[in-house]
């Protein structure tokens, strides 16, 4: 997977400028993590590690907002000038594991084929119960139980189809039509017009047509069955487990 290797700091209270290709962390968690440097470090404004923007205090807790395609992080901390975001070395993060670049591009690939999912209006096996609230909305039935497997929930939705129907109800009209030849004259000759017919209008009945029910074991999606009116050609889609990038 390709990066665009930018990324612009900002105030430590401003939002992410978000750059194409970069993974943000804040993608997969509302409170991101901290990490201790190892020293003093370096910092640049933009991933290219080209302009210089100050260095940052050691020692301290760093905030980590997004990871480059080259590995480099951008964090949030204290510089000698005051707070920034910016791009550092890897070497100065503590506790990061040394495959940490691949588990976030996993995750990073993962997001995207959810969301996907989640813009078509359909589930997979390994989604998360959020993930498919978002897809398919809240449920018309659900159940849930706790064993030996550990807890397990089912979530039954209903597919409606829009039904047009034709609706004729009685009418009467009535016009009135006449001549003016000269503007000054009074209305020489009025013609009225009456009849019964029928208005015709349209209205769309809500009927469902299938069901989709979706099992869940601790959390994550287990299984997806449909009726006949919810049947897709392809095969349920399976994506991987959520992955987490808090290490």
């Amino acid at each position: 997977m390709a990066f665009f290797l930018a990324g612009i700091a900002v105030a430590t209270a401003g939002p992410i400028v978000r750059e194409p290709g970069v993974i943000y962390l804040s993608d997969f968690h509302e409170r991101l993590p901290r990490y201790q440097l190892t020293g003093p470090a370096p910092c640049f404004f933009e991933a290219t590690m080209k302009r210089f923007a100050g260095t940052l205090r050691f020692p301290q807790a760093v905030q980590l907002d997004a990871i480059s395609s080259d590995g480099l992080l951008r964090v949030r901390g204290n510089a000698q000038q005051g707070g920034v975001a910016a791009w550092i070395e890897p070497l100065y993060v503590a506790g990061l594991p040394e495959n940490y670049l691949e588990i976030a591009v996993r995750a990073e690939q993962r997001r995207r084929e959810v969301e996907d999912l989640i813009a078509r209006k359909e589930v997979a096996v390994g989604m998360t119960l959020e993930e498919v609230t978002r897809s398919l909305g809240k449920p018309q039935k659900r159940s849930s139980k706790t064993g030996r497997e550990g807890s397990t929930q089912t979530y039954e939705y209903v597919k409606y189809k829009l039904i047009p129907q034709t609706v004729y109800t009685p009418s009467y009209a009535q016009s009135l039509t006449g001549s003016r030849p000269d503007p000054r004259a009074k209305l020489e000759r009025v013609v009225v017009r009456s009849g019964y017919g029928y208005d015709a209008s349209t209205v769309y009945l809500k009927v469902p047509v299938g069901t989709t029910t979706v099992g869940f074991v601790n959390g994550l999606v287990e299984t997806v069955e449909e009726s006949e009116g919810t049947l897709t050609d392809a095969n349920a889609s399976i994506v991987v487990p959520p992955i987490d990038l808090v290490w």
